[in-house]
């Protein structure tokens, strides 16, 4: 286990670099509205990143284990909307990752 451990800035900029590409040409990232939870699975990092593309108001969704010097990305998502509560819970606790029930 690395002794190296993730600033919330590092988490929010793992999630943004691996989904900006699939928002479209256009995405606008709310760095200051992220939403950091630990997981009790692996990936450790649970990362929502309020996106607005394409006229929608969305979410970069992640989740994010390693360490900075060598992230590792779990779920990666281009949403065109925010996760509900009970889906977040279930992502934090390692449930319905693949998006369905």
């Amino acid at each position: 286990m690395s002794s190296e451990t993730f600033s919330d800035a590092q988490l929010v900029q793992a999630c943004i670099d691996v989904t900006t590409g699939a928002f479209g040409a256009t995405v606008d990232f709310d760095v200051d509205g992220a939403r950091i939870e630990q997981r009790t699975a692996d990936p450790d990092w649970l990362v929502l990143v309020p996106a607005a593309a394409e006229g929608f108001d969305g979410e970069a969704q992640c989740t994010i284990g390693g360490s900075p010097s060598a992230p590792v990305i779990g779920l990666s998502s281009a949403s065109i909307e925010p996760l509900p509560e009970e889906q977040i819970q279930n992502l934090i606790a390692g449930k319905n990752e693949g998006g369905t029930q």
